[in-house]
């Protein structure tokens, strides 16, 4: 298979995705008014205090939204396209096996503190999400099966409040290791993007907790949303006189910055949260871990030129989604005994400027995982355009940055 016809599978699938998952937006949006809205007893009612223009533009926008990420996504995947062949013969529950531990977080969890905040941004953030889809599937019920009522609403609401609480806990103690660390692989690499990133996951979190405030002081303070004890503490503290207003600005600023997420996502280090997955989904090989591939015997080749590689298309496709998947958290090159002992070798820098390369080079260019200054893009494809022979020939091909990535 040439690699331009892998080039429009792989684009192509990411594209029905998305496009199935927009028109799944527009389908939702329909649905929500075939059955009415009916009596609510304990319970919450959808889209309070939303004008219906803002509604539509909700549910439009949405759907925009996804096509758009997907779309982006799919410009990424074009660029591992680019890759030679592969055969992965593994069997199907391994596979499964490892996306558990990436979905679980195993692999970070071996690392206590670091292992303990990704965790409750993930937890807290899945949490979050699951619980808008369950609000939204009981929208879509007829009103003699809508099933947030009553203690079952009561229920939900706490556990949406500890879920903000563990995300917003998370969000701030990665911020605190950001500015106040000790670790140098955070602090050499920690960028504008970074705090960029955090206040943008800040205010989503922040902002649906203002918001669930504002819809308390619109419903009169029932007592049954005290069980949202969060929301009804800033409610609290707000003036009432202000509240439909209030409510209905930070229902807007809350739906924009998720848009905003969704545009960020596959544009920025935030796609790890989606690329480590699918990695670790398709690392198992018949291989052993750290054992390298066996090239054959040198002196029988017909161009010695063309051992190893050089250019971004002599990587295999597996090897240029693991670019995609880094996370920056430059435990490799923690690890490394050539970085260690004062060589050259970074093997963090070495996975980001390959990145790079492959980033600029793509058709259309993509954003590289760290943001690269304008003197240092590159016009071809060839690694060496940004490592140097002193980098790699520093390696000791001991495998230690292998065995401790997460991803």
């Amino acid at each position: 298979m040439n690699n331009q016809k892998k080039e429009r599978q792989v684009n192509d699938y990411v594209l029905l995705f998305s496009a199935g998952a927009a028109l799944g937006t527009i389908f939702l949006w329909g649905a929500s008014y075939i059955f009415p809205e009916g009596e609510i007893v304990e319970g919450r009612r959808v889209f309070e205090n939303i004008p219906k223009y803002l509604q539509y533009l909700f549910y439009l926008l949405s759907a925009s939204s996804i096509f758009i990420s997907g779309y982006l996504f799919s410009l990424r995947a074009k660029n591992w396209a680019r890759g030679t062949e592969e055969k992965r013969k593994v069997k199907i529950s391994q596979r499964i096996v490892s996306l558990f531990d990436g979905l679980l977080m195993r692999t970070l969890l071996r690392f206590k503190a670091a292992g303990l905040m990704h965790s409750m941004i993930y937890i807290g953030f899945l949490g979050l999400f699951a619980g808008t889809i369950t609000l939204e599937i009981h929208h879509l019920m007829p009103p003699s099966l809508k099933f947030l009522q009553g203690t079952t609403y009561l229920i939900y609401s706490f556990t949406l409040e500890l879920a903000s609480l563990v995300y917003l806990g998370g969000i701030a103690w990665a911020l605190y290791r950001r500015i106040f660390g000790t670790e140098e692989r955070l602090k050499t690499k920690t960028k504008m993007d970074d705090y960029l990133t955090l206040a943008l996951l800040g205010f989503m979190g922040v902002s649906g907790l203002t918001t669930e405030a504002g819809r308390i002081i619109v419903e009169g303070f029932p007592d049954y949303e005290k069980w949202s004890f969060v929301g009804y503490f800033i409610a609290e503290l707000l003036p009432i006189e202000n509240g439909v207003t209030f409510h209905r600005i930070s229902w807007i600023l809350h739906v924009i910055s998720f848009f905003i997420f969704l545009i960020v996502l596959p544009q920025s280090k935030l796609r790890h949260i989606v690329t480590s997955p699918v990695n670790m989904y398709l690392s198992p090989k018949e291989r052993p871990k750290g054992a390298m591939k066996d090239i054959g015997n040198l002196m029988e080749l017909d161009d010695i030129d063309s051992v190893g590689v050089e250019l971004i298309e002599n990587f295999t496709w597996k090897q240029l989604v693991d670019l995609d998947a880094c996370t920056v958290c430059g435990r490799c090159t923690s690890v490394c005994p050539a970085n260690l002992t004062g060589k050259p070798l970074d093997p963090r820098e070495i996975i980001l400027k390959v990145g790079q390369v492959m980033s600029d080079t793509g058709e259309p260019p993509v954003p590289a995982t760290v943001t690269t200054p304008i003197d240092l893009k590159v016009k071809t494809s060839s690694v060496f355009e940004r490592v140097t022979p002193e980098e790699l020939w520093a390696c000791t091909s001991c495998k230690a940055c292998d065995e401790i990535c997460p991803v």
